[in-house]
């Protein structure tokens, strides 16, 4: 692989591996909260073999996952699959933590009770949410608090990622503040993009709350 095109592949992984991905929900990457405390990532991401060597893709992720291991421990991150399908590249990842899919990933994660959030300071009370009958309310409102949890996540700009929970998703934060587009994704799931102007940089917290 020439020079050229071994830097778009290594770009193409750095891409993927922060969870890139456009198309239906089966074609958007994804991230798992499971109720062990372990996160699994499903990234897909464009794959064009006039550009990308899969097998140097292959070993890219798994350099990566290791590399990182040898830091964090062995099995803090496992690379479960890397698959090429009708022009798109799939790359299962598995995390024994949310620190570790945050270090990994470089990408803010807190998963945990409303009560425990809150102690981490993130400003809750001022976050507008809607349930899944489109009714808008506050945490202050929120009859579930007791027993109900949360996953925030940092979105980047341009980016789509479905987040799956292990429980019903009872509230999601409203978009129209921080610019991005959340939308639930059945029963135990939300949809969230960020359409920002290609330049920006600066990435916006999503709020799941479930039970």
């Amino acid at each position: 692989m020439q020079k050229g095109k071994t830097l778009l592949a290594v770009m193409a992984v750095s891409c993927a591996l922060i969870g890139c991905g456009q198309g239906g929900e089966s074609e958007i990457s994804s991230v798992s909260i499971n109720k062990d405390g372990t996160i699994s990532h499903r990234i897909v991401g464009g794959f064009d073999q006039n550009y990308y060597d899969m097998d140097e893709l292959k070993s890219m992720a798994a350099d990566r996952v290791a590399e990182y291991c040898a830091g964090q421990g062995d099995g803090r991150v496992s690379l479960a699959s890397v698959e090429e399908k009708e022009d798109k590249i799939y790359i299962q990842l598995n995390y024994a933590s949310q620190e570790d899919y945050s270090d990994f990933n470089h990408r803010e994660m807190f998963v945990g009770t409303l009560s425990e959030a809150f102690d981490q300071g993130y400003p809750l009370e001022a976050v507008p949410f809607v349930s899944a009958d489109g009714e808008a309310t506050e945490i202050g409102f929120m009859e579930e608090q007791d027993k109900a949890q949360i996953v925030i996540i940092a979105m980047k700009p341009l980016e789509e990622l479905v987040v799956d929970t292990y429980g019903k998703v009872l509230y999601i934060n409203q978009g129209e503040a921080t610019g991005l587009d959340v939308s639930f994704s059945g029963k135990k799931g939300a949809r969230i993009s960020y359409p920002a102007a290609e330049n920006a940089d600066e990435s916006e917290l999503s709020y799941i709350i479930f039970e």
